[in-house]
């Protein structure tokens, strides 16, 4: 199923909105797996048909749904504040805000990711004791996509805030538009 507001990805408010939009996906596409069932069940009176089958069949795309809405929901959208610091910082540089990348040991979340001088530079405060692990899936994830950058992790706000400035201050036209390609890719990964 092809999401709406894929183009939200990346966007300040993008965790709430697709919270929203994945529980409604996920009562609806239960509704119609249960809807069919009854459905047969009422109008051949035995659960041992091709209704039941279909509503079985119904039954993985509500559950992937629900698998979906379980990842979302364990982490929440930006506050107003942050956002504010997080824009004032990098009022130039291209932003990607609420990020969750997942990795096969677990799922990171990261509010706020820049791009500029040949670096994406990330704020994740969740990410103290495995940082080395997401600075290198990030880094292979950008060498899949053809894409020679650097990767740094802050796991401290105030850092990341001064260096976001720096960069801030540096940007370019190439950067804005490698950001594009860079943020595409990770975009294709994250949640």
């Amino acid at each position: 199923m092809k999401y709406i507001n894929r183009e939200l990805k990346g966007t300040y408010g993008y965790i709430k909105k697709q919270l929203v939009f994945e529980t409604v996906k996920t009562v609806i596409l239960f509704a119609m797996a249960f809807g069919i069932f009854f459905l047969g069940y009422l109008t051949l009176g035995t659960r041992k048909s091709l209704w039941s089958v279909l509503a079985v069949l119904a039954l993985l795309p509500a559950s992937r749904s629900l698998v979906g809405l379980i990842m979302l929901a364990r982490f929440r959208s930006l506050s107003k504040e942050k956002f504010q610091a997080y824009l004032e910082a990098a009022s130039k540089a291209p932003s990607l805000y609420e990020s969750v990348i997942t990795t096969s040991e677990r799922a990171y979340y990261i509010p706020v990711m820049i791009y500029g001088q040949n670096t994406l530079t990330a704020y994740a405060k969740d990410a103290k004791g495995d940082k080395g692990k997401l600075v290198s899936h990030l880094e292979n994830v950008l060498k899949k996509g053809s894409h020679s950058a650097a990767v740094r992790i802050f796991d401290d706000e105030d850092a990341y805030l001064r260096r976001a400035r720096e960069i801030d201050e540096k940007i370019s036209d190439e950067d804005t538009k490698t950001a594009g390609a860079i943020f595409r890719t990770i975009k294709a990964v994250s949640l």
